[in-house]
């Protein structure tokens, strides 16, 4: 398991249209504005995809999609997911965490 944190970097929400976007999106759903984003870069394996795991070679490649994602923790265990693109519905996202004992 890797031990370093992933990198992080502040950014104005205001300079990237994406995160404007996806703020008041974010507001007009839950009623509230998200205390952070999270990106994650989409990437594609041309060679790896079941051979990794065996310890064999990849060649993992970075492609332009991404995912881009707010949240706002919550002190419940029901998680409530959205989606912003009118061509993949939310319905049926929501789900419940339950504590492990």
């Amino acid at each position: 398991m890797a031990t370093e944190s992933p990198a992080t970097r502040r950014v104005q929400v205001a300079e990237h249209p994406r995160l404007l976007k996806l703020k008041e999106m974010f507001n007009s759903k839950f009623g509230s504005i998200p205390k952070f984003y999270v990106r994650a870069p989409g990437r594609v394996n041309i060679i790896g995809e079941h051979i990794d795991y065996c310890g064999y070679s990849v060649l993992p490649m970075a492609v332009e999609q991404d995912v881009l994602i707010a949240v706002e923790p919550v002190k419940t265990y029901a998680l409530q997911l959205a989606n912003t693109n009118p061509l993949y519905p939310s319905s049926g996202l929501q789900g419940s965490l339950r504590q492990r004992l």
